[in-house]
């Protein structure tokens, strides 16, 4: 039996929002040496909006308009299905990733300077 592995999404398929796993398992507070970290200790080292994502027990959060923007200009790589890491959790989920290896560059370069 023939499983697919990659899937290509049309531009209008794009997700409009992110799943937030915290919504659905129990995610321990950031801690320190004098106890849980309050959302605003982070404001010196990152914009509000990205810590408030971080707190959140959302379970979707949408992604802001300018970055579907971005995304949908260079972010043409496809998704691929983990079937073997399902099979190993012997999860009903089905788990995707993106494969960005082979960027000479690596990922987190071009997904940081497009924020």
């Amino acid at each position: 039996m023939s499983r697919i592995r990659k899937v290509y999404l049309d531009e209008k398929e794009i997700p409009r929002q992110w799943y937030n796993l915290a919504a659905d398992i129990k995610v321990p507070p950031y801690m320190s040496p004098d106890g849980a970290v309050p959302p605003e200790a982070w404001a010196p080292v990152f914009p509000m909006n990205l810590v408030e994502q971080e707190y959140s027990t959302e379970r979707w959060i949408d992604i802001p308009e300018g970055v579907l923007d971005l995304l949908s200009r260079w972010r043409p790589s496809p998704l691929h299905r983990a079937y073997e890491l399902e099979e190993a959790l012997q999860t009903p989920a089905k788990i995707y990733y993106k494969n960005e290896s082979l960027s000479p560059a690596g990922s987190h370069k071009p997904n940081t300077a497009a924020t």
